[in-house]
């Protein structure tokens, strides 16, 4: 889970929980919850926020193995492809969810716009 390791590299880097939490810009609370798996599924912004603040790549928090990544499409969907084959149904119909609102905001945006909003 994302808390034990967010909580692994906060002790390595000799982190408090208030110092970490005020670098991510995140409630104590909330970090503290993550960090003891009450909270499992934070948000991406969360999780980059996190990342951002331990200077680590998001990747490292969520356990995933980071490979050499060339720069094509097609290295960037097998990516992709390795770690959905790891999902469990709960964890898919997630993913699911989040590709919707995507294609949800595809259709109300306008794609010249979509820079802003990231």
């Amino acid at each position: 889970m994302i808390g034990r390791r967010v909580k692994e590299i906060r002790m390595q880097k000799k982190l408090s929980l208030s110092q970490l939490a005020e670098r991510a810009e995140i409630a104590k609370s909330y970090l503290s919850n993550l960090e003891r798996d009450i909270c499992i599924n934070p948000t991406i912004d969360v999780v980059e926020k996190l990342a951002k603040a331990l200077k680590v790549h998001p990747a490292v928090l969520l356990s995933w193995e980071i490979k050499e990544l060339g720069s094509g499409m097609g290295d960037s969907f097998s990516c992709i492809k390795s770690h959905i084959s790891t999902l469990d149904s709960l964890q898919l119909k997630e993913l699911r969810d989040s590709i919707d609102i995507v294609v949800w905001k595809r259709e109300k945006v306008p794609l010249s716009d979509l820079g802003n909003l990231i």
